[in-house]
């Protein structure tokens, strides 16, 4: 018998992970199934933004990686070995813990992704999800239903939707005929993943990224935990070389030059030779297909922004896929994915092919995305820069810390699971119009009354007059606002939901009542 499900994930990496997460927490049944053995053995990106690390605590999972997190000092070095004082050191493009805690209840990390991987898959575990290793896609179709995939040696698959997260070599993408296309690249490099731990051998806590000059070793150097380092270098600085030429008793030359350190005896763990390129796919989605992660747009480590990327595909696509298997949602709110994502990531997948800092690397790119799409409602105006934001529709729903139920919460918390109305304080019509919309998980919450707001920060930052009303989704994008009086609540309020959840005939009678 064919095994059913409502999302079919097809990789386990950091994308397809966050996707079933926040599928499951929606209440879709999730499959995923992964073609290596377990999850990843090398650590790749190591960088983990804010808006990442705000998504870890909504999960609950991010005191285990900061616990599998990289003890160094956050900064980048400029230098001609790892033992010499440093000509240059900065700041990473990653906010400081003050920078971000400003914005945000959460604040970056660096944790490798071989350690992140399991803590997000034993999340999925936990919250009665399924893992299948060793499984390959070997066929996809789609039909009336959904999806039919062939899965060695599982067998077949029905399912909803499908969601490729399988990488740059995506067979998912693959299968549905999806065009790729290369943006650029910045050349061929190699990389070497090795022990001892230098800093431990230098007896100093190591920069997070260092650069090395010497003109015989030129790389990065990058600790990356339990010990373990990555070198990478570009390929082709000396002469006729090929990927072949950098043999254990190469590296162990060229990291004994690089680090200063001529007694050094590097325990390789492993090699790997590779492009640094840019891609994006023509589409994130195809009927009940979706791309997620470097399946829809692979990025070169430069900015560190591929894997952060990647989770908040995830996370905004799984909301959608489970409100449209419950009917919640229209077709409209899934088109809205590609509609949103698309743009912002051929935009990352460009920007990392730029070696040099751009002004709005950090939050304004972490935090400062401002989506336009049929189910955000167009204010008119034109986008803000930067990272500082007014809630106004398609931007990222502000922190504040409020009170709730007792305890200190960022309101960003209370907008995981539902569709939230924060209003001013006059907000009984918006509360009795909520309760006239049944069926769908909507939730209004009143400043000052559900939320104690002494100081008046809840309402300046989203700027709530008496009567303002601010429809937040789960994924913390605000969807749409109201500023001023109100005719009928109940019309306005039922129109916003409609549009915002993708059901726009429902949303345009009700409209036209108004």
């Amino acid at each position: 018998m064919p095994t059913t499900t409502d999302v079919l994930v097809v990789g386990a990496g950091p994308a397809g992970l966050a996707t079933a997460i926040t599928a499951l927490r929606h209440g879709a049944r999730v499959l995923v199934v992964e073609r290596r053995a377990g999850t990843s053995t090398v650590p790749r990106a190591t960088g983990v933004s804010t808006r990442t690390m705000e998504l870890f605590r909504f999960w609950g999972v991010d005191r285990a990686v900061r616990a599998a997190g990289v003890d160094c000092d956050p900064r980048v070095a400029v230098t001609h070995t790892l033992s010499a004082e440093p000509d240059e050191l900065v700041s990473f493009t990653y906010p400081s813990m003050r920078e971000a805690l400003a914005v945000s209840p959460a604040y970056p990390a660096l944790c490798s992704q071989d350690h992140i991987e399991p803590i997000l898959a034993d999340e999925i575990r936990r919250l009665g999800g399924e893992i299948r290793f060793g499984t390959e896609l070997t066929a996809l179709r789609t039909t009336p239903g959904g999806v039919r995939a062939e899965l060695g040696p599982s067998g077949l698959v029905r399912a909803r939707f499908v969601v490729g997260a399988d990488g740059p070599r995506s067979a998912v993408r693959t299968a549905l005929g999806i065009g790729w296309e290369r943006l650029g690249s910045l050349g061929e490099w190699v990389n070497a993943l090795f022990r001892p731990d230098l800093a431990a051998l230098l007896g100093r806590r190591l920069p997070g990224i260092t650069f090395v000059k010497h003109p015989d070793a030129e790389c990065v150097l990058v600790p990356v935990g339990a010990g373990r380092w990555t070198a990478t270098r570009r390929r082709g600085q000396g002469l006729g070389e090929s990927a072949a030429d950098y043999t254990p008793a190469r590296w162990t030359e060229l990291l004994r030059t690089a680090t200063g350190i001529p007694e050094l005896r590097p325990e390789i763990l492993a090699t790997d030779a590779f492009t640094m390129a840019a891609d994006v796919a023509a589409t994130f989605r195809l009927g009940p297909a979706f791309l997620v992660g470097d399946a829809a747009h692979r990025m070169t480590p430069m900015g560190g922004i591929g894997m952060n990327t990647a989770i908040h595909d995830g996370h905004e696509l799984g909301w959608r896929l489970a409100w449209a298997v419950r009917g919640l949602a229209g077709d409209v709110l899934l088109d809205s994915y590609a509609a949103e994502r698309e743009p912002l990531g051929r935009a990352l997948a460009a920007r990392s092919l730029r070696e040099e800092r751009e002004p709005d690397d950090g939050l304004p790119t972490d935090l400062g995305r401002s989506y336009r799409s049929p189910v955000v409602a167009d204010d008119g105006a034109a986008p803000a820069r930067g990272h500082s934001r007014t809630a106004r529709p398609g931007e990222r729903a502000l922190h504040v810390w409020v009170r709730w139920r007792g305890r200190r919460a960022s309101v960003l918390d209370l907008f995981e699971d539902r569709l939230t109305v924060l209003t001013g304080h006059g907000g009984a019509g918006w509360r009795r119009a909520a309760a006239r919309t049944p069926g769908v998980p909507l939730e209004v919450l009143v400043a000052g009354r559900d939320l104690p707001d002494p100081s008046g920060s809840l309402c300046a930052a989203y700027r709530l007059g008496p009567d303002s009303a601010v429809l937040v989704r789960p994924d913390g994008i605000v969807a749409w606002r109201h500023d001023g009086p109100c005719a009928d609540h109940g019309v306005t309020l039922a129109g916003a939901v409609e549009t915002a959840l993708g059901r726009p005939a429902i949303a345009a009678s009700r409209m036209q009542v108004a």
